[in-house]
């Protein structure tokens, strides 16, 4: 977070490639937020892009009661929001990449009919437990990060992520996989 201050520091004093330093460290991460929301490559490409374009705008206002990257990721998910409110579609995908398979043929067709399901799942979670499972499942913010991001407190991130994971399994065991021991 110290070298987040310091580029922000730098770049507020005029040195550009300040900024570049930011969106380099922190572009890969929101891409893959903002794809998952969307399930558009090119969506979310422009939606990391005016992201950013938000946050440098933005950056002479960031006081730094969060960390930076709590403040991208509360941009991203306002962005991207305000993007699927006119676009009218749902939320949050599973990155192809975030589950894992051993190569075999059929263990690939089984593995992406699962990929699918969880999907299938996640898209039947309310849009704040589904929030709460992607930024702290597949995002790896912390609790209090997500509870940033989110505009709630820890207590309700912690609500809303145990009831999310809770309905995944019970849609999960309804659609024949028993959940893990």
């Amino acid at each position: 977070m110290t070298d987040d201050i310091a580029l922000i520091q730098r770049y507020l004093a005029g040195e550009e490639n300040a900024a570049e330093e930011l969106v380099m460290r922190y572009q890969k991460q929101l891409y893959a937020f903002l794809y998952r929301m969307t399930r558009d490559m090119e969506e979310a490409k422009d939606l990391t892009q005016k992201t950013f374009l938000k946050a440098m705008q933005g950056l002479g206002g960031f006081r730094g009661d969060a960390s930076f990257k709590t403040w991208l990721y509360q941009i991203a998910l306002n962005t991207g929001l305000n993007h699927l409110k006119e676009s009218r579609r749902e939320m949050f995908d599973i990155d192809e990449t975030a589950l894992g398979s051993n190569g075999d043929p059929l263990d690939g067709l089984i593995e992406e009919e699962r990929k699918q399901r969880i999907r299938n799942a996640l898209h039947r979670l309310p849009e704040r437990q589904r929030t709460a499972v992607v930024l702290r499942a597949y995002d790896g913010l912390s609790c209090q990060e997500t509870a940033k991001v989110m505009g709630c407190s820890e207590g309700a991130v912690k609500a809303h992520y145990h009831l999310g994971v809770k309905k995944l399994r019970k849609y999960m065991e309804e659609c024949g996989y028993a959940a893990r021991p």
